[in-house]
């Protein structure tokens, strides 16, 4: 398809800045004519570039800019024999993913050519951007030779279809920067309120997400995931889980723990229980014991995005950490804390929540005294706590963690990083229920304060709730 006299020459320049300035081995996909490439070496002459580009005559080009440069489509054609696994530093695809029908694949084919220390580098464009959304409003939605709705661009993304094809892939994805174009009409912004309120969006979320053009991700590989799976796989045999939702949002529900892939696909037969209209998690959690068709059960929120092999990767997590810990596990989840003493706290796990808050990754896995209730797994063999109504949809994590060691078991975080979906933003410092959970489990758990959990400080003598 033809394009622009310059559309092969340019040099984005947001993207060159997030390439680590330690890497000198790089593939970059999509090389074009090799000027970005060529801009890398100029700022290191020690750097090694080796590029792929689909159209035969561009890559001719880049021949004479690069140190090898192929010419082919990288969804159906290998690298080629002489480069060495785990050989790149980087990574990088700027603006070539949306044109890639199977960009998932791809991603997955190249992780085993990153060092394990190595990074990917990506530039995305935003199909949410307001431009885009007007043009579906004002029924004038079109193509063009370049931009956003470039002719070419076959896989449109928003951020959280980003952050799910990174996962997907076996990467644990961040985001970088965002380029934003353009700021979003106040009376435009203002007549989409009833929509927002509706679909259950936050108005700062919306606006932010409306206003970013590109986004550009880093992603390292989860190599714990892949060192889990050929240490356990021949001694596991990884089976169907009952997951449980208690579901008050049918969209947000669809589009993330029932898209889910292992879900989507069911080919293990896993069982998928949904409760509508729970007034407390206890309720939801009650219907899962009685009705569970499987040993192993996940309760899940139904904003949370299981990536691929998530449910059999927590298998071999389970017996990870049973056996790296010498110690029976109650439950398990993958964000919590662990009291240190002296109300020190160590944050543990790894979970990419809402847009772009990351938790830091401490030695996984850990014993902790405290989980996130965005999903947890137990074993009927093990233990399967009452929870307690009182708790509305709050601190229940934190309670099952505190009941299983008084049973005799252990709780711990494991590293099988999943994504928070959410669709809201804001502090918890004025959310009224959660001060009343809080309060309920204050009184709860007296005996066993202080108490430290993502969201409050449970001391003997007071509550202090933490901003989201």
């Amino acid at each position: 398809m033809d394009k622009p006299g310059n559309y092969y020459q340019s040099i984005n320049r947001v993207l060159f800045h997030q390439i680590p300035e330690t890497a000198m081995r790089i593939l970059e996909i999509g090389c074009a004519s090799g000027m970005f490439g060529a801009a890398l070496k100029e700022q290191n002459p020690q750097r090694y570039v080796v590029g792929v580009e689909y159209v035969p005559a561009v890559a001719e080009v880049a021949k004479t800019r690069l140190d090898e440069v192929y010419a082919f489509d990288i969804q159906v054609q290998d690298l080629p024999d002489s480069i060495a696994l785990q050989s790149f530093d980087c990574i990088v695809f700027g603006d070539v993913l949306e044109h890639l029908t199977e960009a998932t694949s791809v991603l997955r084919k190249l992780l085993p050519y990153l060092k394990p220390d190595g990074q990917v580098v990506a530039c995305i464009p935003n199909v949410q951007h307001f431009s885009v959304i007007q043009q579906l409003l004002t029924q004038n939605f079109q193509y063009h030779g370049a931009g956003l709705l470039d002719k070419t661009h076959v896989n449109l993304m928003t951020l959280p279809n980003m952050f799910k094809m990174f996962l997907d892939a076996g990467y644990f994805p961040q985001l970088a920067q965002v380029l934003r174009v353009g700021a979003v009409d106040e009376g435009f912004m203002h007549s989409l309120l009833p929509v927002l309120g509706y679909l259950g969006v936050a108005p700062e979320r919306a606006k932010s997400a409306l206003e970013a053009y590109q986004y550009v991700l880093t992603a390292s590989i989860q190599q714990a995931n892949i060192n889990r799976a050929e240490t356990w796989a021949s001694e596991i045999k990884p089976q169907a889980c009952t997951v449980a939702v208690a579901m008050s949002n049918p969209l947000q529900y669809q589009n993330n723990v029932a898209a889910s892939p292992e879900l989507a696909s069911n080919d293990m037969g896993h069982q998928l229980l949904t409760m509508t209209g729970a007034q407390n998690m206890a309720q939801a959690w009650e219907h899962a014991k009685l009705h569970a068709a499987h040993d192993w059960i996940v309760l899940v929120h139904q904003d949370v995005y299981l990536p691929t092999d998530w449910l059999k990767q927590v298998q071999y997590a389970w017996h990870e950490a049973e056996a790296e810990l010498g110690q029976q596990i109650g439950v398990l989840g993958v964000v919590g804390m662990r009291n240190l003493g002296d109300e020190t706290v160590s944050y543990l796990g790894r979970c990419i929540d809402r847009v772009a808050t990351y938790l830091p990754a401490a030695s996984l896995p850990s014993l902790t005294d405290s989980l996130d209730e965005l999903v947890l797994v137990y074993r009927k063999d093990r233990f399967l706590p009452v929870i307690s109504p009182e708790l509305g949809f709050h601190f229940y994590g934190t309670d099952s963690v505190l009941k299983a060691q008084e049973a005799g078991f252990a709780a711990a975080v494991v590293d099988v990083p999943c994504f928070h979906n959410s669709s809201r933003f804001g502090s918890h410092m004025n959310d009224e229920d959660l001060k009343q959970k809080a309060m309920a489990f204050h009184q709860l758990w007296q005996h066993r304060l202080p108490v430290f959990t993502l969201v409050a400080q449970m001391r003997p003598d007071k509550i202090v709730l933490n901003a989201s």
